[in-house]
């Protein structure tokens, strides 16, 4: 069963980096590196598939799956990150990033309050980093306030 897993988790990685891989020939950008926005995503995917096609063909270690309070956590977290990508646009990156900051925080066992307060100073801050430093354009409001 230990090897039987490996495999499986290989297989699942090459899928997703796989498609990881191809949508970025999808890219459009104005602005920018003259090589391309495609450029960072084949140099992560690339080597992820070739490094998880060798977890398939030579699966290794020892596995223990966790609990069942651990893979609810995790289930957890996966939604929140699948709901953070959906809320991204309407809400504005500040609000959606306080949002995924304070929920994960809180799904990993920190306490409400702080794990919010993070959130409050993370989102705008990684706003004013991204946006007003590094000149990578995030929408502030969002289509659903602006």
């Amino acid at each position: 069963m230990t090897r039987l897993s490996v495999r499986l988790f290989g297989a699942a990685v090459f899928a997703i980096a796989a498609l990881y891989t191809l949508g970025a020939g999808n890219y459009e950008i104005t602005f920018g590196d003259v090589l391309g926005p495609t450029v960072f995503p084949v140099i992560v995917g690339i080597p992820m598939m070739i490094l998880s096609a060798s977890l398939v063909v030579f699966p290794t270690g020892d596995v223990e799956w966790p609990g069942p309070q651990r893979l609810w956590r995790q289930g957890v977290a996966l939604a929140v990150f699948i709901a953070y990508t959906m809320l991204l646009e309407p809400l504005g990156f500040p609000l959606a990033t306080f949002g995924l900051i304070a929920l994960v925080g809180i799904v990993l066992g920190g306490a409400p309050w702080k794990a919010a307060l993070l959130g409050a100073a993370f989102g705008p801050g990684l706003w004013a980093l991204f946006d007003q430093v590094l000149g990578l354009p995030l929408d502030f409001l969002g289509t659903l306030f602006g």
